[in-house]
């Protein structure tokens, strides 16, 4: 939600390139939450193992935005680009177009 690659128009010189500028989302950013880990081995393979990474981030985040347009439906917005920032939600809501693009 809060991140984004930002590039500078005039030399496409890569604004955001360290974690000083990139947004990482921090522990403030996130509801509470309880962890459980559930370990039942592969039968497919002798070592046990399974798949794992990212696979879950890449669905999460267009149901998110959905989620998001959904909610701010009754102000006529039907669609918003990532990173969802509050500056695109507010301007999506008032129907005014950005000062620049990110």
């Amino acid at each position: 939600m809060n991140e984004g690659c930002v590039y500078d128009h005039n030399n496409a010189q890569l604004l955001s390139g360290s974690f000083m500028d990139y947004a990482i989302p921090r522990a403030r950013d996130l509801p509470s939450f309880a962890t459980e880990i559930s370990e039942v081995p592969a039968r497919n393979n002798p070592l046990g193992v399974r798949a794992g990474g990212e696979g879950g981030t890449t669905p999460a985040l267009a149901a998110v935005v959905n989620a998001i347009v959904d909610a701010l439906k009754e102000f006529g917005v039907r669609h918003l680009e990532m990173p969802v920032t509050p500056e695109r939600v507010w301007r999506a809501m008032s129907r005014k177009p950005a000062l620049f693009e990110r």
